[in-house]
């Protein structure tokens, strides 16, 4: 069942648009001001359907560990990457970087993000499919291939991209930046599609609104993951 909290405006927008968070389907009226019908105010069925290699949602493993929650963005979060940091990057109370990697298309010899203009979705998957191999497009409604599981990728075109994955309970978390682990949207609601979440920043005092959904995607979930470089493989620890 939704969690009740506070209205934003946010969901006030979603709701006047008439769309239901749990399944961009249904046609029946929102109650109130929530971004859900009736009877998807109760319960929610209309998950994306598993793999059985999703991760186990585990947020106290990124978020009570100061190195790793510092250092490990939404990115990395999404790829279920656990790399401790170099002495270099952390202090005794702090962190100021991420690990270099855990940004799209590093590997595969693309410029940083925050240095190009025009951030669009191509842009970002042609860096996700440079970077790991066996990388595939999916759909919601499509069970990801043995051995992979869905991970989702959304963009401010003119700011910053963010990353959600499917856990093994169905739903969908995320990290933001350097920030802990959630698994509700800026609405505090529960994610059960992150397409229809709401993911406008701007209510919560930032420039940023992730307004652009760019694709759903099955990533790796056994062994180690490899990102390429250069024609070749390099392997990182996943956790």
């Amino acid at each position: 069942m939704p969690v009740q909290r506070k209205t934003r405006k946010r969901a006030l927008k979603v709701s006047e648009k008439g769309s239901c968070r749990c399944d961009p389907s249904c046609k029946r009226p929102l109650v109130n001001d929530q971004p859900f019908c009736a009877v998807h105010m109760k319960k929610c069925s209309a998950l994306s359907p598993l793999s059985g290699y999703e991760p186990v949602l585990d947020m106290d493993k990124y978020n009570n560990n100061l190195k790793i929650k510092k250092t490990h963005n939404c990115f990395a979060y999404a790829l279920n990457l656990m790399d401790l940091p170099t002495p270099d990057m952390c202090s005794t109370n702090d962190c100021d970087d991420t690990v270099p990697y855990h940004q799209p298309g590093i590997k595969s010899g693309y410029p940083k993000w925050k240095n190009i203009e025009g951030k669009r979705c191509p842009d970002l998957l042609a860096r996700l499919r440079g970077d790991i191999p066996g990388l595939r497009i999916t759909t919601f409604a499509e069970r990801c291939p043995k051995g992979t599981s869905k991970i989702a990728t959304v963009i401010d075109s003119k700011h910053d991209y963010h990353f959600y994955r499917q856990d093994s309970n169905g739903m969908w978390s995320h990290k933001p930046g350097s920030s802990e682990v959630s698994t509700v949207d800026v609405s505090n609601y529960p994610i059960y599609n992150p397409e229809l979440a709401d993911r406008d920043n701007r209510t919560l005092g930032s420039n940023i609104n992730y307004g652009d959904f760019c694709a759903y995607m099955c990533v790796p979930r056994t062994g180690k993951i490899r990102f390429k470089r250069g024609g070749k493989q390099q392997t990182r620890r996943r956790a």
